[in-house]
């Protein structure tokens, strides 16, 4: 016979959350502070981490992977920033700021190919032995 423990209480506790999941033969755990990993104990097996993306994994749990393995540190920020320009917006508009709309500046395909163009630089530079590059940035305007 299983047995369920359940709670969304954690007293005390301002970060760090974790899903834990004990079974007979081996427990799963999760916590909030390291979104990557996935901690995996089998019973008299040393501890092994878990990291998302990975070849090694099962493919029915990369099937709707979209970010890849880990440097995601800086994403939910970068969202967070473009949905506060489109809140400012939206507000904006309903009060009829006309001043405040024409001066928002949202991110285009220009920035993207700017960011592009640095990370094959980096990519360029470490294919190279880590050695400096020259970047220089273009200001194109693209049509879509």
């Amino acid at each position: 016979v299983g047995r369920l423990w359940t709670s969304s209480v954690d007293a005390g506790c301002m970060d760090g959350h974790r899903i834990r999941i004990v079974g007979s033969k081996a427990s799963l755990e999760w916590w909030d502070s390291k979104p990557n990993e996935l901690r995996y104990e089998v019973q008299g097996q040393p501890i092994q981490t878990l990291i998302r993306s990975m070849p090694y994994l099962d493919e029915s749990c990369n099937a709707y992977e979209r970010l890849g393995a880990l440097h995601q540190e800086g994403l939910s920020e970068s969202w967070s920033n473009i949905y506060l320009k489109f809140a400012i917006a939206i507000d904006a508009k309903m009060r009829g700021d006309q001043e405040t709309l024409d001066n928002l500046v949202y991110p285009d395909i220009n920035a993207g190919l700017e960011g592009v163009r640095w990370i094959e630089n980096c990519v360029r530079s470490a294919d190279q032995g880590a050695v400096w590059v020259d970047f220089e940035s273009k200001k194109e305007t693209l049509l879509v």
